[in-house]
């Protein structure tokens, strides 16, 4: 059994987005190197460089944004 994330999952926690959406979503984040898709399946996996710019993205949020919104 292959872990990974599928677009009707994601769907699932934001209905608002459109199935067609969701693959312009995938393609771009493959094109940038932040996913790769598991051959023969419909799931994607975070690569290495996915998991730093989440690590990153949480790390700004952490610690800029959420001190300046407090204030």
């Amino acid at each position: 059994m292959a872990f990974g994330m599928q677009g009707k999952n994601i769907r699932e926690h934001l209905p608002e987005i459109s199935s067609s959406a969701m693959t312009r979503i995938f393609k771009r984040l493959r094109l940038h190197g932040l996913i790769e898709k598991i051959p023969n399946s419909y799931k994607y996996l975070i690569t290495a460089l996915g998991k730093e710019i989440i690590a990153a993205g949480l790390t700004v949020k952490n610690m800029i944004l959420a001190p300046a919104l407090a204030s």
